[in-house]
């Protein structure tokens, strides 16, 4: 299971060891000879940046829209963009000057982010017209919400509503404008329509009493013996001391964990906290300006039922996959959910999957969270003026290029799941041929850890008794398979090179784990409501938080480390930065790679393209997709790691 990005369609976006790298605690400059960056260049109008304007393109509408509250997320001109992106690549690769210089939130803001005086000059004149206004300590966008009549006069427009193949969508009739001069590359929901949706991969589901869970899937015994988690925790790793975070997609509730770990033996004692995003933490007061928030403390969890927020808010199992894997294999971690919700928006209140922007801020301003998961993309196609910016320089502005930097910046890794529809990333979206090989975003940030999933046969000890495939049609048939292939926009990262590897783009993902829905893992759900189920979820949403829980063991050997804790800086010198560089760095390894890693030899992505709502294109036929190979290909990635041959190739212990 993965969830898809977005509901709300925003605007832009437009021999290796961890213990090497350099000793002391400066942080170098992105300037030429330590000289600060100049200042911005202040956009005129929003006519400078994208806002959505390519959903609305050839359309024309009279229709006024009855929208209520509108909320906004306004990405402002960063002092320096391009030097954030080039720092997050140099503070996680080794041999770098800057190797595990981590940031804090501070920092970035006051050498990358937007000014002070442009954070407070645009705070100033969202709230001029009566809208909330909500900002974090490292200054890289605001939250704005409003009335409709507010947010019209703020952006010189009035919203009606267009007609689309998507469906109905609402945007600004007139181009918008401030009149005035703001530091603005991007807001997003200017323009909103519900396109993307939810894709369950489940394979059988077992209804059961308290305390009679019948297996299906494979439970965490299974997965940390089959991928030496155990090798790990019998060494002494076992996560304590480390924070895993998981961007939200939907609720949760505190009793699911606590059935799994009841029902199926879990050990260790990881604790699941849940982080309410709120955009006006950080206390930001500007000229004596008080700042409020768009966003509010999450209701309750409610059972199964059709309705809107507040009053009904099921689960929506995604997060309880991602919280039961990273806290089942992470052992003694703590997992740390953001959730973000949101009461009044153009389209009613939203929660989690359509709030991740606050949820990413508000991870990157805690700086607590060592390691992310991610389960939730799109279609690059779709997020051109979404997360990133196809038509502007990709590493300097828009919201995902500059979190994801931020986030490696801080020295935390991101792990995302790369997608579910296999080669067809763009099918599912709705959006360019439905027969071509499309990535989905975030998984191909420059930033990140893209995971794949592979297909793992084991017997009930968790001992393989058949070769590992990328996951596809070799086992199952249907839409599903691991995403994979070649980014249409972002650069190939420096790091990523070694035998197989495209050279030019960004290519996806880098590893794999488990993912396959035909075997899936065990996840309970509603376990408060009387009718708790164990189900068998799949996907590459299972691969991420796994890989996640496997790094949190990595870092809590380096934290027991003197000589690894001791090459790092900052508040939490253990950390290792974005994991990607040093997984590549194994590959390039003759003697490390073949001991710390499996290379996935079989399998294909290639999908039968399907959309969202279920329509299949064409014949039954599966489209080519990508083949996995000896070395790196576009299935598995480098392949599948081993967490404790992992710890000894990265800490050495």
């Amino acid at each position: 299971m993965r969830r898809s990005l977005r509901t709300l369609s925003l605007v832009l976006i437009g021999s290796l060891s961890a213990c090497g790298g350099g000793n002391g605690t400066s942080i170098p400059s992105s300037g030429a000879n330590n000289v600060a960056p100049t200042s911005p260049t202040v956009p005129n109008s929003v006519s400078s940046f994208a806002y959505g304007a390519k959903l609305l393109a050839g359309r024309t509408s009279s229709t006024p829209a009855n929208l209520g509250t509108i909320k906004v997320d306004v990405a402002l001109n960063l002092r320096d963009g391009a030097g954030l992106a080039q720092y997050a690549r140099a503070v996680s690769t080794p041999k770098s000057g800057a190797y595990r210089h981590f940031l804090t939130p501070a920092q970035i803001a006051d050498q990358y982010g937007a000014t002070a005086a442009d954070y407070a000059k645009t705070a100033a004149y969202f709230r001029g017209f009566g809208l909330s206004v909500g900002g974090w300590t490292q200054r890289l966008s605001l939250a704005v919400s409003g009335p409709q009549s507010a947010m019209e006069s703020a952006f010189h427009t009035h919203f009606v509503s267009y007609a689309t193949a998507q469906g109905v969508v609402y945007g600004p009739k007139e181009k918008p404008s401030f009149g005035i001069a703001l530091p603005v590359v991007a807001v997003a929901n200017l323009v909103s329509a519900a396109a993307m949706k939810q894709r369950a991969l489940v394979h059988v589901t077992a209804p059961s009493g308290a305390g009679q869970n019948q297996a299906s899937g494979y439970v965490p015994q299974q997965i940390a013996a089959a991928f030496d988690f155990n090798g790990a925790y019998n060494a002494g790793f076992r996560g304590d001391g480390i924070s895993i975070g998981i961007i939200g997609t939907g609720p949760i509730d505190q009793n699911d964990y606590a059935t799994f770990k009841r029902d199926y033996g879990v050990q260790g004692t990881a604790t699941i906290t849940q982080i309410a995003a709120s955009a006006a933490a950080g206390a930001i007061v500007q000229g004596g300006l008080a700042m409020g928030s768009p966003t509010a403390t999450p209701p309750p969890v409610t059972g199964p039922c059709a309705g809107p927020l507040p009053g009904c808010n099921p689960e929506d199992a995604e997060a309880q996959i991602d919280t039961e894997q990273a806290a089942s294999l992470g052992y003694d971690a703590n997992v740390l959910f953001y959730l973000a919700y949101v009461p009044s928006s153009s389209l009613g209140p939203q929660i989690g999957i359509d709030e991740t922007d606050d949820e990413i801020q508000q991870a990157i301003m805690d700086n607590t969270a060592d390691v992310l998961s991610l389960s939730f993309g799109g279609a690059e196609l779709a997020n051109t003026q979404y997360f990133l910016d196809a038509n502007n320089a990709y590493t300097s502005s828009g919201f995902g290029p500059t979190e994801f930097a931020a986030l490696a910046a801080e020295g935390i890794a991101t792990f995302v799941s790369s997608g579910d529809s296999g080669a067809q990333g763009c099918a599912a979206f709705g959006v360019g041929s439905a027969s071509a090989n499309c990535l989905e975003y975030p998984a191909s940030d420059a930033s990140v850890t893209a995971v794949g999933g592979v297909t793992t046969p084991l017997d009930n000890a968790g001992r393989f008794v058949g070769p590992m495939t990328a996951w596809g049609l070799q086992t199952h048939s249907g839409s599903s398979g691991t995403g994979g292939g070649i980014s249409a926009y972002v650069p190939q990262p420096a790091w990523q090179t070694g035998a197989g590897v495209t050279a030019g783009l960004r290519t996806v993902p880098d590893v794999s784990l488990e993912a396959d829905q035909s075997t899936g893992v065990s996840t309970i759900v509603n376990a408060s409501f009387g009718f708790a189920h164990s189900g068998a979820y799949g996907g590459t949403s299972v691969a991420a938080p796994e890989t996640a829980a496997m790094w949190a063991l990595v870092l809590s050997a380096c934290k027991q480390t003197a000589k690894c804790a001791g090459q790092g800086t900052g508040p939490h010198p253990y950390r290792l930065g974005n994991a990607a560089p040093l997984f590549y760095g194994i590959y390039n390894s003759a003697t490390q790679y073949p001991t710390t890693f499996y290379d996935v030899l079989f399998g294909n992505n290639g999908v039968i393209p399907c959309t969202q709502l279920g329509f299949c294109f064409g014949s039954p036929t599966p489209e080519p997709g990508f083949n996995a190979g000896v070395g790196y290909d576009l299935t598995t990635g480098i392949g599948v790691p081993f967490a404790r041959h992992l710890i000894q190739t990265i800490v050495g212990v």
